[in-house]
């Protein structure tokens, strides 16, 4: 858990006032030093590994330019993060980025879409190839046998446990991937109908800080390679084994050591390939997100109120919700820091919530803060630079923050505050307005030009 922001308090008042709050805020310099030692380590041991940034973690084009700058390709679920990772491209000059498009329970256009765009198409059903086979640009590429097709496998593990219930994505039960015999029905689907080179991708839990979940993974995984191996003649060339390393947010939690990490699943890959005796070494892939941008994006939010209860002390600020949501969806911890108090020894429990109509509209429940808060204290919620901006929504027509990138010891301003035209200028009697003004600027215009020369 990061207990200190890289930002001292007169500097975080100067931006307040610049750009107003809340923002977000990214230490870029950090963000391309753990990508590039995340890339370092996995390549030390894999040689062909790559890593394809999880698109929807944080989709803000300059930070995939620097995930980007650091060797990562990009995992995509909709056709609009492939829009933006192709806005990437052409403002690089058309540079060769690999894309997976990863989605679920996808349409046959937008399948289409991610065809047009040459990505790794990575099915998350059996229904999903059926989807594929519908597409005219799937018709078109029906002889090209190049063409890599992925699978989602999810299988049943006995170490599974993560901090938040639905971060499990394993079982029967659960929305994504497929059994195991109903993997094998899709490898066989895909191979009548010529498809020659697959992978594999697997992810069953999300924010896992237990390094001993992905040997179970592997071990499990390594029995369909060999099923499909020495059933069906099929190579897998990589397996993806998804996302899923977490992040310390709360105090007694403490960052997984990535070398042993990376150490374990090399030892899961060698012990598994000479136990079934394979000719051939599937490439590592993984599509992680939250552990490369999680940690060093912050939300800088101003205290507006306070209520006392006596009982219970809440102090409401001007971001909420619609800004940050895992607190409130989830129940998430992050951690909370109020610059002006950092040395405060003096603490009380309290609440932080925002200004939306929910009631689960939290930051923090009974949380230890110092009790010399007071109204324009700013708070600054640690760790939200995955799943943070890119969750967010309008509830109460709450207008999304601007987001701020600290790099070489300037900071930037990477998105503008959203604004009412944003919002709103796609409905109807905006646009009725908004042709109104025209047309009467339009008859004070031709009202003055009469008056002049006539």
């Amino acid at each position: 858990m990061t207990t200190t922001i890289p930002f001292n308090l007169d500097e975080l008042e100067y931006l307040s006032k610049e750009y107003k709050t809340p923002y977000y805020i990214y230490d870029g310099d950090k963000i391309k030093e753990h990508a590039k030692f995340y890339m370092n380590t996995f390549k030390k041991y894999f040689r062909n590994f790559k890593q394809f940034y999880a698109v929807k973690a944080n989709p803000n084009p300059s930070i995939l330019q620097l995930l980007d700058d650091c060797g990562m390709n990009f995992d995509c679920s909709s056709p609009d993060e492939i829009n933006i990772v192709n806005m990437m491209n052409e403002h690089n000059n058309y540079k060769k980025i690999d894309i997976m498009y990863t989605s679920n329970y996808t349409s046959v256009e937008d399948l289409d879409h991610a065809l047009q765009n040459n990505c790794i198409i990575n099915l998350d059903d059996i229904d999903g190839f059926y989807n594929l086979l519908e597409t005219p640009n799937f018709l078109k590429k029906h002889n090209n046998l190049s063409d890599l097709i992925s699978f989602r496998y999810n299988p049943i593990l006995n170490n599974n446990d993560v901090d938040i219930k639905s971060n499990n994505f394993a079982g029967n039960s659960t929305k994504f991937g497929m059994t195991y015999d109903r993997i094998l029905e899709a490898y066989q689907l895909a191979q009548k109908h010529s498809i020659q080179r697959f992978g594999l991708h697997t992810m069953c839990v999300s924010n896992q800080l237990d390094i001993t979940y992905w040997k179970d993974l592997l071990d499990n995984v390594f029995i369909l390679v060999n099923e499909l191996d020495k059933k069906f003649n099929i190579k897998v060339e990589f397996i993806n084994i998804g996302g899923g390393i977490g992040i310390p947010y709360k105090p007694d939690e403490k960052n997984i050591n990535l070398e042993e990490l990376v150490k374990l699943i090399r030892l899961s890959f060698d012990d598994n390939i000479k136990k079934y005796n394979l000719d051939f070494e599937p490439h590592l892939y993984t599509e992680c997100g939250r552990y490369i941008t999680g940690q060093f994006g912050y939300l800088v939010s101003r205290c507006k109120s306070i209520k006392n209860t006596g009982s219970s002390i809440f102090y409401g600020l001007d971001a909420n919700m619609s800004n940050l949501m895992r607190p409130g969806m989830y129940n998430a911890y992050h951690n909370i820091s109020i610059p002006r108090l950092y040395n405060s020894i003096n603490f009380t429990n309290s609440n932080v919530v925002g200004t939306l109509c929910e009631n689960n509209d939290w930051f923090a429940k009974n949380r230890l803060l110092p009790i010399e808060i007071k109204k324009e204290d700013l708070f600054v919620i640690h760790d939200a630079g995955a799943h943070g901006f890119s969750m967010g929504f309008n509830y109460n027509s709450k207008l999304k923050s601007c987001e701020l990138l600290k790099l070489n010891n300037y900071i930037s301003c990477i998105r503008d505050r959203e604004t009412f035209h944003n919002l709103f200028s796609n409905t109807l009697i905006y646009k009725q307005l908004k042709q109104l003004e025209i047309l009467y600027i339009c008859s004070v215009i031709t009202f003055i030009i009469f008056f002049l020369f006539f």
